[in-house]
């Protein structure tokens, strides 16, 4: 039901319009009515509209400030002038059906009324909107040198190296409120008075003063209004907006019990490491290599595919090209000729169950953007595998169920990029065939992997 009211809050901007455009079309028709010969009909027939498409607005509007989260102080005037139109309309439409207790009001009297609380209830709404001076605002930017909005968009800049050297308020809170506050507390709308796109503004604070009580900081008005249950009309942000996360409210009441200190770093306030991990930007590392290609041979692509050998691409904007044999389990090295016009967009190809041997790793060599390569349950033994040491981007290296041989490991440390090796056998175990050493330790996966006995296994229930 929640949601549903809220969706029909939401349409007030749109329903709004209807009654507008109907009242000025009256007026219009008002002041005009000596050019139409039957203007008391058109009157009455848009001024009934209006009535309807009035009642409707203010249904809609009451429900978007009770469902949006708006403050009362604030939409209190556009509402009370919204009624006003639509008295005005109703006393207009019932003038004009020459009700008695009506006819002693000047005709003038409807249609300047109308036009001017028309006036009124638009500017109030715009204010709510767009700031009580959105019509000022312009003017004083155009006698204005500078184009410049007063409001900060502020962005997380933490990162690992130097996380300590950061201006805990610029770098954590200021992003977060930009995010998830701004919107509705800038120099263009301020709810409640309030602003929050500066430092400066948030000791100024609203209505009920500064968002900060440094005498007793878990009594401030922001540390307040965030705790508060989402469905507390007081709750911020409104529960119809983008919540703030479990972290956020965290780290925004601690800065708040602290002191809410502006130019102090997050290693001069002692902020503790987990506390601001979840804004620590951490840098997004490709899998695949970063190499632009043009558009693959689409003949090659269309022959590919008629043998049932799937392909897709990494992304639907890349050309970098992913390549399975599972359905083409006939697939063997004299069939890699086939690749040729994609040598170059291949980054991952799969070539489990199929025929290859080891001399699949020397075409393989030649397949210079390979990042993953899948030989699970083929007859290789690993013979010729340090051909491989050319791919400089291959990361990924699946053996899984072959005749690979124990000897054949250590040629893995060779290749310059690889950080994993799958090698699980399930009829023997490699480990015995070699000794490992740390460093092969850490690329190989042998699988054979066992939970530790528990004195309790021993029960017999």
């Amino acid at each position: 039901m929640e949601a549903f009211l809220t969706f029909i809050g939401r349409l007030h901007p749109l329903i709004v319009h209807l009654p507008i455009g109907f009242i000025l079309l009256a007026l219009l028709i008002e002041f005009y009515k000596k050019y139409f010969k039957e203007s008391e009909k058109f009157l009455k027939f848009i001024l009934f509209w209006t009535i309807i498409s009035g009642f409707f607005s203010l249904i809609s509007g009451y429900l978007q400030y009770q469902q949006e989260g708006y403050l009362w102080e604030t939409v209190q005037g556009h509402f009370y002038f919204g009624i006003l139109t639509l008295l005005l309309s109703l006393g207009f439409y019932f003038f004009l059906q020459r009700q008695v207790f009506l006819i002693q009001f000047p005709r003038l009297f409807f249609s300047l009324g109308l036009l001017v609380s028309l006036l009124l209830t638009g500017h109030l709404g715009g204010s709510i909107t767009h700031g009580e001076d959105h019509l000022t605002k312009p003017l004083k930017e155009l006698s204005s040198t500078l184009f410049m909005d007063e409001s900060t968009e502020f962005e997380f800049q933490l990162k690992e190296e130097n996380f300590r050297d950061q201006p805990m308020y610029a770098s954590v809170i200021a992003p977060i409120l930009s995010q998830k506050c701004i919107s509705c507390h800038n120099p263009k709308k301020t709810k409640g008075e309030l602003q929050m796109h500066t430092y400066q503004a948030l000791q100024i604070g609203g209505k009920n003063g500064s968002l900060i009580n440094y005498e007793d900081p878990k009594q401030s008005e922001l540390f307040l209004r965030i705790h508060l249950p989402k469905e507390d009309k007081k709750h911020m942000p409104p529960k119809s907006k983008k919540q703030l996360t479990k972290a956020e409210i965290k780290i925004i009441s601690h800065w708040i019990e602290i002191g809410a200190p502006e130019k102090q770093t997050l290693g001069q306030l002692g902020v503790e490491r987990h506390k601001i991990d979840p804004f620590i930007v951490k840098e997004k590392e490709n899998f695949y290599s970063e190499v632009v290609l043009e558009t693959p041979d689409l003949e090659t692509l269309d022959r590919l595919l008629s043998k049932n050998i799937l392909i897709s691409p990494v992304t639907k904007e890349s050309n970098l090209l992913n390549l399975s044999v599972l359905n083409y389990p006939k697939f063997g090295n004299q069939q890699m000729n086939l690749l040729e016009g994609i040598k170059q967009h291949l980054v991952s190809i799969d070539l489990s169950y199929s025929l290859v041997n080891d001399s699949i790793f020397y075409r393989l060599a030649q397949f210079p953007n390979l990042v993953q390569i899948k030989l699970n349950h083929t007859q290789i033994t690993g013979e010729g595998i340090s051909q491989l040491n050319t791919l400089k981007y291959l990361k990924k290296l699946y053996l899984v169920e072959t005749a690979l041989e124990g000897t054949s490991l250590p040629l893995l440390l060779n290749l310059p990029a690889i950080e994993q090796v799958f090698v699980y056998q399930s009829k023997r175990n490699l480990i015995e065939e070699i000794e490992l050493t740390p460093e092969l330790e850490a690329i190989i996966e042998i699988g054979t992997y066992a939970l530790p006995r528990l004195a309790s296994d021993a029960i017999v229930y």
